[in-house]
């Protein structure tokens, strides 16, 4: 029947963060697995991607409390100074925000791109060291 399914991963599965050591090997598994999927699931017509954001601050609930604080700490900023801490270190200076991970999820699955699979969309305001290879 086809269709597609997309995971959302992170840059830290192509990034190395400090005190990240568990979310980053989830997220890299998480990609890993993505591209097996991809590779078991063509021949069905099942199409598997990746959308790889950063630092999606706004209305997220990963955010609140001791994580922010635990971020905040490991790159010597104060909370408060996360978006711009993370706007300042992208290649376009941008905060990032859900709609922004909805609209890659959309241009994988709104038909343009409906010839792609195993892809990667870095959605993280330019970080290059997670560009992908």
């Amino acid at each position: 029947m086809g269709g597609d399914i997309i995971n959302i991963v992170s840059k830290n599965a192509l990034v190395s963060g400090p005190n990240n050591a568990g979310y980053g090997s989830a997220k890299a598994a998480q990609l890993h697995l993505t591209h097996l999927n991809a590779a078991e699931l063509g021949k069905d017509h099942i199409r598997v991607n990746a959308v790889n954001p950063d630092a999606v601050i706004a209305d997220s609930k990963i955010w609140k409390g001791a994580w922010a604080e635990g971020r905040a700490k490991a790159y010597g900023v104060k909370v408060e100074e996360l978006p711009a801490f993370y706007a300042k270190r992208t290649l376009l200076n941008e905060v990032i925000f859900p709609e922004d991970i909805a609209n890659g999820c959309f241009a994988l699955v709104g038909g343009l791109l409906n010839k792609s699979t195993g892809n990667v969309i870095n959605i993280d305001g330019g970080v290059p060291a997670g560009f992908v290879r």
